[in-house]
């Protein structure tokens, strides 16, 4: 089963929703409406609180977009243009219902009849009216009900739905409900550093709403507690029945626009701590006798998750101004199973926000044959942080991948990686193979790179897998608003300081750079096993060219090796050897300002597609006004030898179909038509400045040089001496391998 996780939960978190004694030390009015001194503005800090805890960049700055256009595709919330509320309606509390129900039930003791028929309880005035003044509605449990179909129709959505289920079972579910939930094999690996497990939860009652309060200053939610009448008692209980199943954990994720204002635009979410001792009894009351409470206002900024006991925490939520607030609630159901009294010790300290870039001093002898270092530039980029984008599938590379990108970084620190696992889920085996890095792991605790932070991930079964496109969209989504992007394979390895010479060759692209609008990007040279690169490995640039036209009318393109000491003049007519222009996209390895991400990330139903994946890319982002440029040096190095584990078919029913679908829509693509493109420059220029006629799938003469002299390219293998792994038998067999690998590579 695909399993998926909230990347900033940590074991904090576990605590915070187990215990709930710490307090504030500040009060404040409970319906004042004015903030309280416990704003969380910036990125979340954990306080001197128990009960709940916040969770920022919880699933990726588009992610709220993504899932707002998914909820007003399918009708439950109107567009901005046409207005109205789609599906949402007058919203109703539990203690509405309980009072909806209350009223029923005397006026059938009155009248001696059933009359619930001819109650529209959703209109009562109990409780309702003049009250909260927002609009809401829930999507009904039989629509989730098929996993697969729900996952289809509503991707986002149930990204989010089964991100939180899965996250709360794993930390503090029971074995049980981890064994049942993904297996026996999921479970012994899931489970070797979990805690004691804190609740039971039946996620067959799981319930998801869609709220928005009209920002009229008016509308809000007074105070209240997610139980009803049953608020702040702790249902804990011995057996293992289905009985004091209730709302037990809430979940609320923002879909506010980004620039969403603390004060202007208000909204918080005010959180009132329970106070005072725990009496001994799992039944005591958590009350305090004052007209002050302690309280923490949460701003409702986007992509922010706040989650909370639903039995212990009481909330409100204030007035929105100038604009609409949208969220999503979720709410698990369950009981608690461990006891609040238990004695553990907290630790409330956030070190993040003092978190300073240092000089690593990092082991690279640990790194074996180390290629050489890329030449440092004059202006320090140490404050810039990278996100890397890597899909894996099935690939025990992976891990060694990973561990080249921290210890040959600059500054590892700020280097913040987000895996998508393509696995057998059902096999603790493979699992631990390819996911768990431990012995990785501990040789990186000397470089200033944590993985519990510095890793994000995403599991999914690999009979799921769709190709490269998809496997890549989830990455992406793991991207927290680093300053930069790196996407690659995940089998890769790197020169020291790549960090610092990408950044700095980012920035030599002129006004593409300026803008925001260029990407380096190249086919990298190879590397072998069990070696990889060393001290004589190419460092020679490559530059994409077009090579041929395949059965299917893909174009296919081929990394030529550049001559170390050519030249090429730039727009101003200047001759140097820096980064060269080029239209052609590396799906492997691609580096740009995150801002891309906002324009042009990648299309996630493009399944099944491997060739076209690149030329689907480079023709969107010219559409979309970047530039791309090839780096005078190789950054990095990778296997082109295949994994064996790839020539096992992909079982997905129609996945054919959904390539054939997906090869139409690239075709549309370079003609200048279908989804995707920008409106910048038109695709008939980039197939002219290509050298490309993508009617009559023909090459034009020249085009393989990529508009550079002939002699700018290594001619033949000659010339590349240190293509040859030393650590390789040289036998007649192997040489002819290896002219094959470097005829592949090079193009002759």
């Amino acid at each position: 089963m695909t399993t998926s996780k909230i990347p900033g939960w940590s074991p904090n978190t576990d605590l915070l929703l187990r215990h709930v004694f710490p307090t504030f030390d500040e009060d404040c009015p409970p319906s004042s409406g004015k903030p309280s001194r416990h704003i969380a503005k910036g990125p979340a800090v954990h306080g001197s609180h128990g009960g709940f805890d916040i969770i920022d960049h919880a699933f990726g700055y588009k992610f709220p977009s993504a899932l707002l256009k998914e909820l007003q595709s399918h009708g439950w919330v109107d567009t901005p243009t046409n207005g109205g509320r789609g599906k949402l309606s007058p919203a109703r509390t539990k203690m509405d219902v309980d009072l909806s129900n209350i009223f029923i039930a005397s006026v059938n003791d009155f009248l001696g009849s059933d009359v619930s028929d001819n109650v529209d309880a959703s209109r009562s005035n109990w409780g309702s009216s003049g009250v909260r003044g927002d609009e809401s509605a829930f999507i009904p449990r039989k629509d989730r009900s098929d996993a697969l179909e729900f996952s289809l129709r509503y991707p986002a959505l149930h990204h989010l739905i089964s991100s939180i289920e899965d996250t709360a079972i794993q930390r503090l579910g029971t074995k049980k409900e981890v064994r049942e939930r993904y297996g026996e094999d999921h479970e012994k690996y899931s489970m070797k550093e979990k805690p004691s497990p804190a609740f039971v939860f039946d996620t067959s009652l799981t319930s998801v709403q869609v709220a928005k309060f009209p920002g009229d200053g008016r509308a809000g939610y007074p105070r209240h507690c997610d139980r009803g009448n049953s608020c702040l008692v702790d249902t804990a209980r011995s057996d293992e029945g289905g009985k004091g199943m209730e709302r037990i954990l809430t979940f609320v994720y923002y879909l506010t626009p980004p620039d969403w204002d603390a004060d202007s635009d208000g909204g918080a979410l005010r959180l009132f701590s329970p106070i005072g001792e725990v009496s001994k009894s799992d039944t005591a009351l958590l009350a305090k006798e004052s007209n002050y409470d302690t309280c923490f206002d949460v701003i409702p900024y986007s992509d922010r998750m706040v989650v909370f006991r639903s039995d212990l925490i009481e909330h409100q939520v204030m007035p929105s101004f100038r604009r609409d607030r949208m969220a999503v609630t979720v709410w698990l159901y369950g009981r608690a199973i461990s006891s609040r009294n238990e004695a553990t010790k907290i630790n409330f300290t956030d070190n993040s926000s003092n978190q300073t870039f240092e000089d690593a001093k990092v082991d690279r002898d640990e790194v074996f044959r180390s290629p050489p270092p890329l030449a440092l530039p004059s202006n320090n980029f140490r404050e810039k942080t990278v996100f890397v984008a890597i899909p894996s599938y099935r690939d025990k590379e992976t891990w060694p991948t990973i561990k080249s990108l921290i210890q040959m970084a600059r500054y590892p620190g700020r280097v913040y990686i987000g895996v998508v696992w393509q696995v057998d889920t059902k096999s603790q085996q493979e699992m631990d193979m390819f996911t768990s890095g431990k012995d990785i792991i501990t040789t990186l605790k000397s470089s200033h790179w944590e993985n519990t932070k510095n890793l994000r991930s995403i599991i999914v079964g690999y009979t799921q897998s769709t190709g490269p496109c998809y496997a890549r969209y989830l990455a992406q989504t793991l991207h927290r608003g680093e300053d930069y992007v790196l996407q690659i394979d995940s089998h890769m390895r790197f020169r020291p300081n790549w960090d610092e010479y990408l950044i700095a060759q980012l920035h030599k692209c002129g006004s593409s750079s300026e803008k925001g609008k260029a990407v380096l990007t190249a086919y990298p040279p190879g590397y072998e096993l069990p070696c990889g690169p060393g001290e004589d490995a190419e460092t020679r640039g490559t530059i994409l060219v077009p090579w041929k036209f395949g059965d299917d009318g893909i174009l296919r393109q081929k990394g030529r090796l550049l001559r170390r000491e050519y030249t090429h003049s730039d727009s101003f007519g200047q001759n140097h050897n820096d980064n060269i222009p080029c239209l052609l996209y590396a799906g492997g390895f691609n580096f740009f300002q995150s801002s891309l991400l906002d324009v042009c990330s990648y299309d996630r139903k493009l399944h099944g597609l491997f060739f076209g994946e690149e030329i689907s890319m480079a023709v969107r982002l010219f559409t979309h006004g970047y530039d791309l440029f090839a780096p005078p040096e190789s950054v990095c190095y990778h296997l082109w030898k295949r994994n064996p584990l790839r020539n096992i078919a992909i079982h997905r029913q129609n996945l054919a179909v959904e390539k054939e679908d997906a090869i139409s829509v690239v075709r549309e693509q370079v003609r200048g038509r279908g989804r995707g493109l920008g409106t910048i420059r038109v695709a008939e220029q980039f197939a002219l400045q290509l050298g490309v006629n993508f009617e009559t799938l023909t090459l034009s003469d020249g085009c393989e040089n990529a508009n550079l002299d002939s002699d700018a390219f290594v001619s033949s293998f000659r010339d590349n001496p240190a293509a040859i792994s030393d650590c390789m038998d040289l036998s007649k067999e192997n040489i002819n391998q290896v002219m094959a690998l470097v005829s592949q590579f090079t193009g002759h």
